[in-house]
């Protein structure tokens, strides 16, 4: 845990052979007596991951002793995320003195190991061989306190199919051959493929391995966990809102999944939830004259813009784009607008 009279110094070093990854250095271990840890999504108990994961533009978190390898997706700037990255740094280490978690005893990672090649050898001669003719496959990306941690790529990422894979196959293969096993949680980002989670698509199933595994209790949350509505104006709706407000005008945007995990949720089908929500923001916003903030909130396979949804809901309220104006030049105006508004608030 940090010292609140003392703040804790951060240095940003570029990696010279991938313009992608930046090491965060730090002055002490990020957490004394923790080996290194790698995490490739946010499911997971770590605080600290948690709230990189949070950040925009984060796609894997590596923490080595003083150092945090921070790897970005290609979109994204680094110039947008250096400062709230530094920031969720040092929010994490200011309330905990174990940001990566608590450390397993020797036992629990004996057993984990021996799970983890156990799933291995199922996915690769049970699970694998039967849906690569889809052009699909599962890895395991870990095995955390008898949880499993299954990454889908190929023709199974964002596939509708997904969920009946999940359930109907990989999870009896596991259960069957692994009593011990938990829990079972899919790290796929389903989302980043070319079906945006964004109206229209509200009635797409969310990739869900049952029983899903959710954030530790006691694990910090950027903002605690919300219920709403699906229709009108709803309480997550405003907190939603009052989030993308707090973003720093260096990084104005964040997906639709970073900002359902900084809002607290978890469960399959949150994302739509989100998506209702900055709906509901943005009929509000039209009848105030507004610009739109959920223009802030972007889709990771629209090259850093909104989903489809969002234009086509601001045509109908007679707010798109102008007659020769692209979609990306009103995205533009949008967050320009909020900008302004934000410093007339000042």
């Amino acid at each position: 845990m940090s010292d609140p009279a003392n703040p804790l110094r951060i240095r940003a070093q570029p990696s010279p052979r991938d313009p992608d990854t930046l090491r965060f250095l730090l002055d002490e271990p990020v957490q004394h007596g923790a080996g290194r840890a790698t995490f490739d999504g946010p499911g997971t108990d770590a605080p600290l991951a948690r709230a990189l994961f949070a950040v925009s533009g984060v796609c894997r978190v590596e923490v080595d002793g003083a150092c945090i390898h921070i790897r970005k997706g290609q979109d994204a700037r680094w110039e947008d995320m250096k400062a709230p990255i530094a920031a969720a740094i040092r929010a994490v280490l200011a309330i905990t003195a174990e940001p990566l978690g608590t450390p397993p005893d020797e036992t629990d990672m004996e057993s984990d190991a021996r799970m983890l090649a156990a799933v291995r050898d199922l996915l690769d001669s049970r699970v694998n061989p039967s849906i690569a003719g889809h052009g699909g496959r599962v890895a395991v990306e870990g095995v955390a306190g008898g949880t499993v941690y299954l990454r889908m790529s190929g023709g199974c990422q964002g596939c509708a199919g997904s969920q009946l894979t999940l359930r109907g196959g990989v999870e009896r293969i596991l259960r069957a051959a692994l009593p011990d096993l938990k829990n079972i949680v899919d790290v796929t980002d389903h989302g980043a493929g070319t079906s945006p989670f964004y109206r229209g698509t509200t009635d797409r199933a969310d990739p869900v391995i049952s029983p899903i595994a959710e954030p530790a209790s006691g694990t910090p949350s950027p903002v605690a966990p919300v219920e709403g509505h699906s229709d009108g104006s709803s309480p997550l709706a405003s907190s939603v809102r009052r989030y993308l407000e707090s973003l720093p005008p260096s990084a104005p945007t964040i997906s639709y999944g970073a900002l359902a995990r900084a809002l607290g949720l978890w469960k399959p089908g949150s994302v739509r939830r989100i998506t209702r929500a900055l709906e509901d923001t943005m009929r509000e916003d039209a009848r105030a004259g507004r610009p739109f903030i959920a223009a802030r909130a972007v889709s990771r396979a629209t090259d850093g813009l909104p989903a489809k949804g969002f234009f086509d809901l601001a045509r109908e309220l007679s707010r798109g784009p102008r007659d020769t104006e692209s979609e990306r030049a009103f995205h533009t105006r949008e967050i320009e607008g909020l900008a302004r508004m934000a410093v007339s608030r000042a």
